[in-house]
């Protein structure tokens, strides 16, 4: 029983390590990422994400659609080569950060079903554009995937680099503080496109922001992904 009971331990912190690691991220999101730029194509939606990082890229002279994508997969794949992890990635393990994408998705679901009937209908969905069921699902997917990239993955290790690296502060608070500067951002980030400004909408992405960056510091950037892109998946078929 007490071996039973190790194994059972060597197992989950097994487990809690792959998930982890930039090569099992990369293969968990690339289904999301194939699908979103699929059904970009298809329909020819945009998301501010997407072409904040085209801007972005384009400021060093490099342009073309396929870039943001690219560069998602070139970030993973040079943080798991300078990691110096291991090749191999398990069925086991992206089928088990399916399963918890979905559980870490709940709380925002209850959390909007809430503020909706607090409310009332279409307040968080409010000037969102008119699109069909399948371009929401895919836009929502590929919103989970780059705001991540960039809020979380991008947006948190770089204030981390600057603020515990450079300048030596101390790494909890530094944390916190970089959960609490990317989650205002995301929110903002929100408003940049043709949607009013609303107090409402803004302080639940403070909330889900928040939420997802503390997801991401926890358990890794694909099941940060994972999450974001379950819940506005959810959200399009309750919505839409």
């Amino acid at each position: 029983m007490a071996a039973t009971r190790s194994n059972l331990r060597r197992s989950a912190t097994g487990y809690l390590q792959r998930t982890r690691q930039p090569l099992t991220c990369l293969l968990f999101i690339l289904p999301m990422l194939a699908a979103y730029e699929a059904g970009a194509i298809f329909f020819g939606h945009k998301l501010l994400a997407n072409e904040h990082l085209k801007e972005l890229l384009g400021l060093f002279g490099a342009t073309g659609w396929f870039l943001p994508p690219f560069l998602v997969v070139t970030v993973l794949f040079v943080w798991h080569v300078v990691s110096k992890q291991k090749w191999q990635a398990d069925v086991r393990t992206l089928l088990g950060m399916a399963a918890e994408s979905i559980l870490w998705a709940l709380p925002l679901v209850v959390m909007a079903g809430v503020l909706t009937r607090l409310m009332g209908p279409g307040a968080l969905s409010a000037g969102a554009p008119q699109r069909t069921l399948a371009a929401n699902v895919l836009s929502g997917i590929g919103a989970g995937v780059y705001e991540e990239f960039l809020f979380r993955l991008a947006g948190i290790a770089l204030f981390l680099l600057l603020t515990v690296d450079a300048a030596r502060q101390p790494e909890g608070p530094m944390i916190v503080l970089a959960v609490i500067l990317t989650s205002v951002l995301f929110s903002f980030y929100h408003f940049l496109g043709p949607e009013s400004f609303s107090t409402f909408r803004f302080v639940f992405r403070v909330l889900a922001g928040a939420y997802l960056a503390v997801v991401y510091v926890y358990r890794g950037f694909g099941i940060a992904v994972g999450a974001h892109a379950c819940y506005n998946a959810i959200g399009a078929l309750w919505t839409t």
